[in-house]
């Protein structure tokens, strides 16, 4: 029954040259067959294209140039571009964790019949000196996300059925678009819990050390999903900020090691 489901993994690229071919090798080592690798480049100016095209894949291939601007747009041509029954985002220069993962989260899929789910996550260091394995959950509940963004995109794996009720992400929005559009995912139905990691990420991207901006952009969504007391409002926006700072403390050791 698995070889009805088809899974489509979308990934972004710009100028990634440098990291491309690890994520499409993941990719394309995944012993489970039936994988629509979908490709949304930014106009990369450097060899990135050029490695795609060369790329013997062993699993479907297809890329498209970005017609718009920013994250948003670019995962929105993606899930545009998607027709598989299940879909995840895994950006350039992330991986999955081993050949079999795919298999799991179908199997997993095929058994549950969730509409949402994520797993546990590795997050990695420049150089990959640096691993932080991040464990799942004991169980959901909303208040994970008055914090932070409590779901990394690369770990997590949607269905088209819910898709399709939760719409595009906010191209308004230059960073958090994945904290707006898991909150309003999760406003449909709760993420089927996965005890297993999904994939390695890489956490020197220039989104990833905006965290200042990140945290700005979060209090606002925050704010507007999850009115809280003025009270709770001022811890939670001070242990926002404060987490805030320690991400900005780690950025040398991660770009570094």
């Amino acid at each position: 029954m698995n070889n009805l489901i088809k899974v489509d993994v979308i990934t972004l690229t710009k100028n990634s040259s440098n990291c491309i071919l690890r994520t499409l090798d993941s990719v394309s080592m995944q012993d489970y067959k039936y994988i629509n690798h979908i490709i949304i480049d930014g106009h990369s100016i450097d060899e990135t294209v050029t490695l795609i095209n060369q790329y013997k894949h062993e699993k479907k291939i297809t890329m498209f140039q970005q017609n718009g601007i920013g994250i948003a747009n670019a995962f929105n041509i993606g899930l545009m571009k998607s027709s598989g029954t299940l879909l995840i985002f895994l950006n350039s220069g992330d991986t999955l964790v081993n050949k079999a993962v795919i298999t799991k989260i179908v199997d997993s899929y095929m058994k549950q019949k969730w509409l949402w789910a994520f797993g546990e996550t590795i997050s990695l260091s420049r150089k990959q000196y640096l691993k932080r394995h991040i464990k799942q959950y004991s169980h959901w509940n909303q208040s994970l996300f008055l914090s932070r963004n409590p779901i990394c995109h690369q770990s997590t794996i949607f269905s088209q059925m819910l898709i399709q009720k939760v719409g595009l992400y906010d191209e308004r929005l230059a960073l958090e678009m994945d904290y707006d559009f898991n909150i309003r995912a999760s406003l449909i139905a709760q993420p089927h819990l996965l005890y297993f990691p999904i994939s390695y990420y890489d956490t020197t991207g220039i989104s990833s050390i905006k965290v200042f901006k990140h945290y700005k952009v979060h209090r606002q969504l925050r704010k507007k999903y999850f009115p809280l007391s003025p009270i709770n409002s001022f811890k939670t926006d001070s242990l926002c900020f404060l987490k805030a700072c320690m991400r900005f403390i780690m950025i040398p050791i991660k770009i570094f090691l």
